[in-house]
């Protein structure tokens, strides 16, 4: 008689259950990053298009929500950059190959107003190095731009000032001089024979 044998085949899924809960923790916390940074944070497609925004980049821009930012801007490129030059500039940047950026420019915000705003992107590529999107962080830099531009006035007119004061000694020192108040003497001299001559 033969013996019946049992085989028990157990499959450990410990490590599988570890790995979906790491994925799970990481995902929360990135959205929780992504909600309530400080810093304007965003997601947009190749074809200047947002994909994602979060609240501190929809509040920079004078949108009530993030939802309303991204239905709102059909064309970054139209809606977002005031200058051409801009748009050029980024669109060389990244079509030359480099992959992050660091930017300064003047942007629009929903009510068109003109603000400044520091952008850090970098573009995501797909496996065919094709950009699949961009991603950023961005600051308003509106204030920062304008006590530089109060700064810069002030510079150049300490310039002025120093200028003017420089030219004041200039003419100090020149007629102090010996050889000018010889010529001084002599024209005073020449005015006197010239006032004799025609009295």
């Amino acid at each position: 008689m033969k013996g019946t044998h049992t085989v028990s085949v157990g499959i450990d899924i410990t490590d599988r259950i570890r790995a979906e809960e790491a994925l799970r923790i990481a995902e929360e916390n990135y959205r929780s990053i992504f909600e309530n940074a400080l810093e304007g944070i965003f997601q947009a497609s190749a074809d200047s298009r947002f994909i994602r925004v979060n609240a501190a980049m929809a509040s920079i821009f004078g949108f009530d929500s993030p939802e309303q930012m991204v239905a709102s801007i059909s064309s970054i490129r139209d809606q977002v950059y005031v200058e051409e030059s801009t748009r050029d500039e980024i669109t060389n940047h990244f079509d030359s190959g480099n992959t992050t950026g660091h930017f300064e420019f003047k942007a629009y915000r929903r009510d068109r107003q003109i603000i400044w705003v520091e952008v850090d992107m970098r573009a995501v590529l797909n496996a065919d190095g094709s950009i699949a999107y961009y991603e950023g962080l961005v600051q308003d830099i509106t204030e920062r731009k304008y006590r530089e531009q109060a700064m810069q006035q002030q510079i150049e007119e300490l310039k002025v000032e120093i200028d003017h004061e420089k030219r004041r000694q200039q003419v100090a020192e020149i007629t102090e001089t010996e050889y000018f108040q010889q010529l001084r003497q002599q024209a005073s001299y020449l005015r006197k024979r010239s006032h004799r001559m025609t009295t």
